[in-house]
C-alpha cells in the first residue's frame, strides 16, 4: 500500500515520506489482521470448549486424550477425568523418560498410587501435532467402541487439532471429537508470543497437510 503523490513534482524527502508512511500503514494492516486471526483462534477455542460441556452433561466422553507440550494440560485433563469420572486417559507425546508415576507426581502424589492410574495410556512415538493424532487413531482404531472423544490442549492449539483430524479422518469412520481448551494467561508475553507463532504453525501445518503424502518424514509442527 503506496500512498499515492499529492504533488506533479516531488522532493526527494516528501517521496521518502510518503513511502516511510506507506510502510507503517502497511505494517499496521498486518498486524491488525494477524491480531484477528489469533482472535478467531481463540473465540474458535472457546465454542468447543462450551461445545464439549453440552454434550458430556449427561454421559461421559468414551476416551479423554492429551496432547501433551503446553503447561497444566495434564493436570487439566485429570481434572476433567475426575469430573466426569471416567478414568480412561489417553496421553500422546510422553518423553521417553516419563511414566503414569512421574507424570501424576506433581499433580498428586496419592493419585499417582491409585487404581485409577492402570487406566491411563502413554504413548512415547509422537513427536508434533500432526504425530499426536496419528498416535490418537491407531489407538482408536485398535480399541473398538470409543466413538466420542473429548481432546485436551491449549486453547490456542484446538483450531490445529481440529483442521489435522479432519485432514487424516476418513469418512467411514464415525468417531466424534470434543474439546475441551486449557485457557492461557494472556498477560503473559510468553503466552501472547505463543498465540502469535501459532498462526504461523497453523498455516504452515495447512500448506504441509496439502503436499504431504503420507510416506515422507513428518516435520515439526508443535
Amino acid at each position: 500500500m503506496i500512498l499515492k503523490s499529492k504533488y506533479v513534482f516531488e522532493t526527494k524527502g516528501t517521496r521518502m515520506y510518503r513511502h516511510f508512511l506507506s510502510a507503517i500503514i502497511a505494517l499496521v494492516s498486518i498486524f491488525l489482521c494477524y491480531t484477528f486471526a489469533c482472535a478467531i483462534l481463540l473465540l474458535d477455542a472457546r465454542n468447543e470448549g462450551k461445545n464439549a460441556k453440552s454434550t458430556f452433561v449427561q454421559t461421559p466422553p468414551d476416551l479423554i486424550v492429551v496432547f501433551t507440550g503446553g503447561h497444566g494440560r495434564i493436570e487439566f485433563a485429570v481434572k476433567r477425568a475426575q469430573e466426569f469420572k471416567q478414568p480412561n486417559v489417553f496421553i500422546t507425546g510422553v518423553h521417553e523418560k516419563n511414566s503414569v508415576k512421574t507424570l501424576m507426581n506433581p499433580i498428586d502424589a496419592q493419585a499417582a498410587e491409585a487404581p485409577e492410574t492402570d487406566h491411563i495410556e502413554l504413548d512415547y512415538t509422537a513427536r508434533n501435532t500432526v504425530e499426536n493424532v496419528i498416535s490418537t487413531l491407531k489407538y482408536l482404531r485398535s480399541n473398538r467402541g470409543l466413538n466420542k472423544i473429548l481432546i485436551i490442549s491449549s486453547d490456542y492449539h484446538i483450531m490445529r487439532i481440529k483442521m489435522i483430524i479432519d485432514s487424516l479422518t476418513s469418512e467411514e469412520e464415525k468417531f466424534e471429537f470434543f474439546f475441551s481448551p486449557v485457557p492461557s494467561d494472556y498477560l503473559s508475553f510468553r503466552s501472547i508470543k505463543i498465540l502469535y507463532t501459532e498462526v504461523f504453525k497453523l498455516i504452515r501445518t495447512k500448506v504441509f497437510l496439502i503436499y504431504w503424502d503420507k510416506q515422507s518424514p513428518i516435520q515439526n509442527f508443535y
